[in-house]
């Protein structure tokens, strides 16, 4: 099943009632594996792990991964004025030394306390840690196949509707072929009376084997072939269908420039409607 390079994902690890840290994963559409991540100083160490680990089931696009540690203020704590007044002088010694107006608000203060209090000597546990990532990056992958899915159904109802103008083509090719011919001997004999009649089957004949589009129709029923068994693979295929999409537009140009009547012309133009349709969604996929 195709990914799409579009998705998202969070969880929280709890470390005690009040501290926690918030992991966040989202993703868009990138040419190569582009990894960001934002995440506090005395992680960082961990970020050739997450990369790793991020790796192993996204190929391409670029993700942002941030981890947030976060503080609860809703238990009910009390302060005491010395210990409020011992922040506020250091947070005043501070503004000072960086010449800085002094101004503070209460959420600060208590902030500044939390920092300081029990959680620096709160073990963080990283095997827990890697373990709730690996679920989040489980439901990051998830919510890729979904819009992947989505992405695939929406590429194969295009290939079919392709294949389906191929057939009318097809269809009033024989018929506009045969028209074209007539219409084509009858105004060279206007102009010319004098004519060799044979000669001019033969021009007409030979006009119409270069208007010839059979080898084009049948170049796009294989293009298209190829997309469905892109679509229905496993791997990575972004690149892949992108590529076809190249080629199909390559067939459509040429399909519509041998056009022979405006219906034929028509289909060609609304081949080429899809076609791009089709490439802006796999601008999406992995």
């Amino acid at each position: 099943m195709i990914k799409s390079m579009t998705g998202f994902a969070n969880g929280i690890l709890k470390i005690d009632s009040e501290l926690s840290y918030a992991i966040e994963l989202r993703s868009v559409n990138n040419r190569y594996f582009d990894f960001n991540l934002r995440i506090e100083d005395d992680l960082k160490y961990l970020e050739t792990k997450i990369k790793a680990l991020l790796n192993v089931k996204i190929k391409r696009g670029k993700i942002d991964c941030r981890i947030i540690k976060t503080i609860s203020t809703s238990s009910e704590k009390k302060y005491s004025k010395d210990e409020v007044k011992k922040v506020v002088s250091i947070m005043r010694t501070i503004s000072k030394l960086s010449h800085q107006d002094f101004k503070v608000t209460p959420m600060e203060i208590i902030n500044f306390i939390h920092l300081n209090q029990s959680h620096a000597t709160i073990k963080f546990d990283e095997k827990k840690f890697m373990s709730i990532l690996k679920t989040i990056i489980t439901k990051f992958d998830q919510d890729r196949e979904r819009e992947g899915k989505n992405l695939s159904l929406i590429l194969k109802a295009n290939v079919n509707a392709i294949n389906k103008k191929i057939i009318s083509i097809r269809k009033f090719y024989k018929i506009d072929s045969k028209e074209y011919q007539y219409k084509l001997k009858e105004k060279i004999t206007t102009v010319l009376k004098d004519i060799d009649h044979q000669r001019l089957h033969q021009e007409a004949v030979l006009f119409l084997q270069k208007s010839d589009i059979e080898e084009e129709l049948n170049r796009i029923l294989s293009h298209n072939q190829e997309i469905i068994q892109l679509l229905n693979s496993n791997e990575p295929v972004g690149k892949k269908l992108d590529f076809m999409m190249q080629e199909l537009n390559r067939e459509a140009n040429t399909l519509g420039s041998k056009s022979i009547s405006a219906r034929i012309s028509g289909l060609a133009v609304d081949i080429r409607v899809l076609i791009e349709q089709m490439r802006e969604q796999i601008q999406n996929i992995e």
